[in-house]
């Protein structure tokens, strides 16, 4: 069944802009809502999909993001007192279980460095109302409160109904189990052009790699030069046969650069110039 935020995202952008300026107009906003609700349900979508509950609270928190943060906090409130007087929870305005662990899911392979426990994946499942939480308790905008905030999610941890800590433990289980997806991964050539040994993503020079290539590296790079003096001369004895002509002397064991110059000497004898 697909997302109703993304089968109506058209809609739903369409009006963000007007819904922004009618900051403090409650009236103007609620009009704006009961638009776009009815725009919503004139739509019909090609597949499946399931509205929320509570669509017009809903659509307040898809616009949530994209206020200003004074005129989320505000908002935040509204949606809070609708949801206390319909006594609704804030997540049964958006999606069931499911969408909201999809949606949560971490994408990169650092996030799952440690593994995932009910309580932190409980706060990416539950952000939002973690952070509406936070608000309420601490002024987010001075900087010298920010040591007060560890206390502050575990006391909300503590708030948050068994239910929701059973789906938090469910999802910390799948992800422990699924792991990164595949294409956060580091590649590894696994059939090197030279070598018997295939280099695997789980071989011994792959974890000495990840574990010391930054020292290996640097080390490399502080390391000097060496490089060849090309200035340097070297005089060649060039020795000559019965009839006076310039015999070629052995190559054996020399470097290229000396074999030029051998033959760069060679040549010079016979025709003379420099």
């Amino acid at each position: 069944m697909s997302d109703w935020r993304q089968v109506y995202s058209e809609i739903l952008s369409s009006y963000v802009g007007r819904y922004k300026e009618a900051r403090g107009n409650f009236q103007l906003r609620n009009e704006i809502l009961a638009e776009v609700k009815a725009e919503i349900l004139q739509h019909e979508p090609e597949d499946s999909v399931a509205l929320p509950p509570h669509l017009r609270v809903a659509i307040r928190r898809v616009f949530l993001p994209h206020l200003d943060p004074e005129d989320q906090d505000d908002e935040i409130a509204i949606i809070l007192h609708i949801l206390a007087a319909t006594k609704m929870s804030w997540e049964d305005t958006c999606e069931g279980e499911a969408a909201r662990e999809e949606k949560a899911r971490p994408t990169k392979a650092g996030d799952y460095k440690n593994a995932f426990t009910a309580f932190t994946a409980a706060q990416r499942i539950f952000k939002e109302e973690m952070d509406a939480f936070d608000r309420e308790r601490r002024d987010t905008k001075d900087p010298k409160t920010i040591g007060k905030r560890n206390r502050i999610v575990q006391q909300w941890w503590e708030s948050v109904s068994d239910d929701r800590k059973s789906e938090a433990g469910r999802a910390a289980e799948k992800w422990n189990k699924l792991c990164a997806p595949k294409e956060t991964h580091d590649l590894f050539e696994t059939a090197p052009g030279v070598g018997k040994k295939a280099f695997t993503e789980s071989s011994e020079s792959s974890k000495d790699w990840v574990l010391n290539g930054k020292n290996i590296l640097t080390g490399y790079l502080l390391t000097d030069l060496v490089e060849e003096d090309l200035a340097e001369k070297h005089e060649v004895e060039i020795s000559l046969d019965e009839d006076g002509n310039p015999e070629m002397p052995t190559w054996a064991g020399q470097k290229l650069k000396v074999q030029q110059n051998l033959a760069r000497a060679v040549f010079q004898a016979a025709y003379g110039g420099s």
